[in-house]
């Protein structure tokens, strides 16, 4: 079964999703809250994701000389 996240941003939408629901074609239901399985943030933990930066990388870009 696919699920699919709806927002509803007219109120005539939520009364056809309704009816839609009552003949059963479709189901609707809302996402479960689960608090407890999200991890807290711990900080440094993206530490390590750059391998690599270049050795100009702060040097000013040719084509904005116009600007500077």
């Amino acid at each position: 079964m696919e699920t699919i996240s709806v927002t509803i941003l007219e109120p005539k939408a939520e009364a056809m999703l309704d009816e839609m629901e009552s003949k059963k074609l479709i189901k609707l239901s809302k996402p479960e809250k689960n608090g407890d399985t999200k991890k807290p943030l711990q900080r440094g933990s993206m530490k390590g994701l750059v391998l690599y930066m270049a050795d100009d990388f702060d040097a000013p870009l040719d084509d904005f000389e116009d600007y500077m």
